[in-house]
């Protein structure tokens, strides 16, 4: 099976018998050295190939005077393409991930990692999981997410030290107000307002109510959507004045 990271478009192939369908697996691009995650639906070899086409007989010698022009198919129509194989692929990829909001997750619990990415994945997000602290660094200066998940104690890290909420806190104003972040630990109180408006973040979880995380999401973007709508307002009657 041919994939693609989703960074650097390089194409890799992946053997068939290493993949599961449905299951989502991540792979690092010898290109760029970055984490991809990505689920598989169908095998390459799973695709009946399709024999090529013969080329039309040349018209007798006496109707070639009279050949009518070859019609063009109206707007919309059906146009046979390639056989399956590598650029189907490619397509089926581009047509799942289009039109998908960015998700940069950090969590260093695998299956945690399979658990978050089933959950946004099932809110329209393309969850992106980042390898360990560096990486996600460098994703957060370098992509643009519309949801961040951190781990309060990631790779052992404490409230105070996690690099990831001073990287988060430490972009510009315009790039961080585009961002949803959240933070997953078990010293919280979910949607705790208080806390997570003292540590400069959109919202906290609690490690034992990530099971019902869709709905705690989608609760907590609302609000913050309403906030910035209204502050908006304000700077516009401001500038206005």
């Amino acid at each position: 099976m041919q994939i693609e990271c989703q960074f650097c478009q390089k194409k890799l192939n992946a053997p068939d018998d290493k993949v599961e369908f449905g299951k989502p697996f991540s792979f690092v691009c010898p290109a760029c050295n970055m984490k991809n995650t990505f689920t598989p639906t169908r095998r390459q070899s799973d695709l009946a190939p399709t024999p090529p086409t013969p080329p039309p007989p040349p018209p007798p010698p006496q109707a070639a005077q009279t050949q009518m022009p070859t019609p063009v198919p109206p707007q919309g129509a059906f146009v046979a393409g390639p056989a399956p194989g590598a650029e189907f692929n490619s397509i089926q990829m581009d047509e799942q991930t289009e039109g998908l909001k960015a998700a940069l997750v950090a969590y260093d619990s695998e299956e945690v990692q399979d658990m978050l990415y089933q959950k946004l994945s099932n809110m329209g997000f393309k969850p992106v999981m980042a390898i360990n602290v560096r990486d996600a660094v460098k994703q957060l200066k370098f992509g643009r997410f519309q949801l961040m998940l951190i781990q309060e104690d990631y790779y052992g890290a404490t409230l105070s030290s996690n690099q990831l909420i001073r990287a988060v806190n430490g972009l510009e104003l315009s790039i961080r107000h585009e961002m949803f972040i959240a933070v997953i630990g078990p010293s919280f109180t979910s949607l705790d307002d208080l806390t997570a408006f003292s540590l400069s973040l959109d919202t906290v979880i609690n490690t034992a109510d990530l099971e019902d995380l869709e709905r705690m999401l989608i609760s907590g973007m609302g609000h913050v959507q309403k906030f910035y709508s209204i502050y908006n307002e304000l700077l516009l009657k401001r500038g206005n004045e």
